[in-house]
């Protein structure tokens, strides 16, 4: 795969890892990186945050520790890896109270539904005790469905739904189980115990993992998140170096809308009529626009693209001179309460480096609203000042403090995040088949393996890996 030609088009994440791969998988060939935005990044960015620090993230900001694939990519590229406080932990806003994160779960689901004591009633203990069996089935099914079925709508409700739903901008009723909690396929696959296959699950855990939720890790374990000194987005602007520094070429304000096959490669068509060959074509971008670049090129492909939905939110942030100290990383928030946000990060707190680098009293917060399904009225319509102004104001009740926001910013991510729907991940392999023998064709993204930057970044390496073994 030397002397080829390779145009990306999107720069986010995914994009960018395939770029830097290509380059180390075919020196001396060029790769040309194509962004129809202003910015490079996709779902990480970065902010002053009003001049009040040189960096902080307003998007994605953490990556999964136990996975290897953002800890290598930032070793390679000599970034320094730095891990969430140990003396915070999050909480569930639930009933109107704070409630310590519940322990002994996987992603909230219990093993022994005691440990969700104060978070449901005695009457929903009870039920989720009383587990009801439901017929074993092969195909994969909603989590929240399984789940209600199984110990009763609370759980989902009060717990799963700010857990699992959280991490999509979604609603466990819609998401896979298979894409979000799969280890609980075989209660259902074989008709067995929920609450076993939990406790069987956080017993072959207990040695490797330190943590099953969020937040309640003991401090002797490895850490369950990650991220970069300052800043998770610092990988996207090392990436961008370094693809620029071994050849390659970034261009940003460049809509690819078509991409056709021809004798000698690929012809990519942009929004203002020009056109460029390829020899190899990565798509790096939401389902939505790879299936408009396909659709003449790979008819089923995107078919089968276009059907993926899509969840649209906001992130807040707001740095606050405190009255008194702010105590945990952070809350989520169920559904069933019906508050304006749905979640909120003690930034500060969570990320020693980022208090570090703020004056005594000072915080950094992060708010968020939109989960998929919200109506355009609930939060969209609204205009960026009235957006931060009905989270902050919430966030003050909520918490029931006093703290002045000396800075607002708001951060919306428009159709940012993919629906993983039951059979998700049948799709993802209808759409590989569909696309598999095109020559010189990758599609990389959070829609494929995992909307996390492990799952991205592996997916972008095994494809280019791919790629370079046909070519």
């Amino acid at each position: 795969m030397t002397g080829r030609r390779a145009v990306v088009i999107g720069a986010g994440i995914s994009g960018l890892t395939a770029a830097y791969e290509y380059l180390q998988y075919s020196p001396g060939s060029s790769v040309t990186v194509y962004e129809a935005s202003d910015r490079l990044g996709g779902l990480l960015k970065s902010s002053t945050l009003g001049g009040a620090v040189e960096s902080a993230d307003v998007g994605a900001e953490a990556s999964l520790y136990v996975r290897p694939e953002t800890r290598g990519l930032a070793e390679a590229l000599g970034l320094e890896a730095v891990y969430p406080s140990r003396e915070h932990s999050s909480q569930l806003f639930v009933g109107g109270r704070m409630q310590a994160m519940p322990k002994g779960t996987l992603m909230g689901v219990p093993g022994d539904p005691r440990a969700l004591d104060g978070i449901l009633s005695a009457d929903e203990i009870a039920r989720a005790e009383a587990e009801q069996l439901t017929p074993a089935g092969a195909d994969d099914v909603s989590v929240g469905d399984f789940i209600a079925s199984r110990l009763g709508d609370a759980v989902v409700d009060k717990v799963l739904d700010p857990l699992i739903g959280g991490v999509y901008s979604g609603r466990c009723r819609d998401l896979s189980m298979q894409a979000t909690v799969p280890a609980l396929l075989q209660a259902h696959r074989e008709g067995t115990s929920v609450l076993e296959t939990v406790r069987d699950a956080l017993a072959a855990r207990t040695a490797t993992s330190g943590a099953n939720v969020p937040g309640t890790q003991k401090k002797s374990a490895p850490p369950v998140f990650m991220t970069l000194r300052g800043g998770i987005s610092v990988l996207i602007t090392a990436l961008a170096d370094d693809v620029r520094s071994r050849g390659g070429q970034i261009n940003t304000g460049a809509q690819a809308v078509s991409a056709n096959r021809a004798d000698d490669g690929w012809q990519v068509v942009f929004a203002g009529g020009e056109q460029v060959r390829a020899d190899d074509l990565i798509i790096a971008v939401p389902a939505y626009a790879a299936a408009e670049i396909l659709r003449a090129e790979a008819p089923r492909a995107a078919q089968l693209l276009a059907e993926v939905p899509y969840a649209s939110s906001a992130v807040i942030t707001a740095v606050i001179d405190l009255v008194e100290p702010l105590n945990g990383s952070g809350f989520l928030i169920p559904p069933t309460e019906d508050r304006f946000i749905k979640a909120s990060t003690y930034a500060s707190n969570k990320w020693p480096w980022l208090d570090d680098v703020l004056p005594e009293g000072r915080a950094v917060v992060r708010m968020s609203v939109g989960r998929f399904g919200d109506a355009p009225d609930v939060w969209e319509q609204l205009d960026d000042d009235e957006l931060a102004s009905r989270a902050w104001a919430d966030w003050l009740d909520i918490t029931g403090r006093n703290d002045t926001a000396v800075h607002l910013e708001v951060q919306r991510w428009q159709d940012s995040l993919p629906q993983f729907t039951p059979g998700h991940f049948d799709r993802v392999a209808d759409i590989d088949r569909a696309t598999s023998e095109i020559p010189g064709l990758a599609l990389v993204g959070n829609v494929y393996e995992g909307v996390g930057l492990p799952a991205c970044i592996s997916r972008a390496q095994n494809e280019i890996h791919r790629m370079s073994e046909k070519g």
